[in-house]
């Protein structure tokens, strides 16, 4: 495994491992950690359009209110079943990470949400960092499923 590839894996597995702690119960919310997968300014892809902002304060208050969200429509695991990097060149890889997030209904019926991100990161500055991501339509795959 080359040394890009380490440090991707080595990101998702903490990432992975912050996003199912935040789902327990009592949640354990590493909002430091979280803000620091991500490098200064990133971009994200999704239905609802392209967007872009800063790792700031903005950013920083979004990640418990997501939390408390995924834990409001019945989440109790968030977890990552697969993950591809694909080497772009020494510096950037694009990581085709699978997750699971698995919930309980409003009416105690437990299920699985699956789907795939592709993250693209970099080392430049030595630690992996995501800059950009793309996602499916998380706001049907809920609806799908009875959770909002």
């Amino acid at each position: 495994m080359s040394p890009l590839e380490t440090k991707v894996r080595a990101l998702f597995d903490a990432y992975g491992k912050r996003s199912d702690d935040a789902l327990q119960d009592p949640p354990k919310e590493d909002v430091d950690g979280v803000v620091n997968a991500f490098a200064s300014y990133f971009v994200e892809s999704s239905p609802r359009g392209v967007m872009g902002g800063a790792n700031d304060g903005g950013f920083r208050a979004m990640i418990p209110k997501g939390f408390a969200h995924y834990r409001a429509v019945g989440g109790k695991h968030m977890t990552i079943k697969g993950i591809q990097v694909i080497e772009l060149d020494r510096l950037h890889a694009v990581a085709d990470v699978d997750w699971q997030f698995d919930y309980v209904n409003k009416e105690g019926k437990a299920g699985q949400v699956t789907f795939t991100n592709f993250y693209f990161v970099t080392i430049a500055d030595g630690s992996a960092k995501v800059f950009a991501y793309v996602t499916p339509d998380e706001d049907q795959a809920m609806r799908d499923h009875g959770l909002v």
